[in-house]
């Protein structure tokens, strides 16, 4: 019979349990699921990097956001459904962030973490997986760069950005 070392099992318990939290925000109507999220990440809160260490990567994630920004708003432009901007802009942010960055940066090593953060961030994202993804390595870098502060404003910052355009703000 083959066992797993301790270290392995640590890491499938830990990618099991973001997978939890990441269905408990899929698959529970909006914005609930959302607020489910924040519900449990008082208990993850110390796992959460409040200050970045890396300026550099603020300015690469900075560079990527523009880059995506202007490929979506020439080849997609303004969503046609306007959800209530406080999911949009509060909510989705805090949530999403704590799901995609601060979970999986904590929890997985190096090459699985970034996957979890840009691939399955993307694909979540079904209007642009691709589109998503790239503004899943800007948040990233963010996050690394400036920590879950950083990485919240700017995800809400272009959401509220989309919002006003959809809504006709702009």
């Amino acid at each position: 019979m083959d066992y797993k070392s301790s270290g392995e099992q640590n890491l499938f318990l830990r990618a099991a349990a973001i997978t939890s939290i990441l269905a408990l925000m899929v698959l529970t109507p909006r914005p609930w699921g959302y607020v489910a999220v924040l519900a449990l990440a008082y208990f993850y809160r110390k796992r959460a990097m409040w200050r970045g260490t890396a300026p550099m990567w603020t300015i690469y994630a900075i560079l990527i956001y523009a880059i995506a920004f202007a490929i979506d708003f020439i080849a997609v432009g303004p969503p046609a459904v306007v959800p209530p901007w406080w999911e949009a802009v509060i909510l989705a942010p805090l949530a999403e962030e704590y799901v995609f960055r601060v979970l999986p940066f904590s929890a997985l090593p190096s090459p699985l973490s970034w996957v979890f953060a840009v691939v399955i961030f993307g694909v979540l994202h079904k209007d642009n997986p691709l589109l998503a993804s790239l503004y899943g390595v800007a948040l990233s870098l963010m996050y690394k760069g400036g920590g879950y502060p950083a990485s919240v404003a700017l995800h809400a910052f272009n959401n509220c950005i989309w919002w006003l355009m959809a809504a006709g703000g702009f």
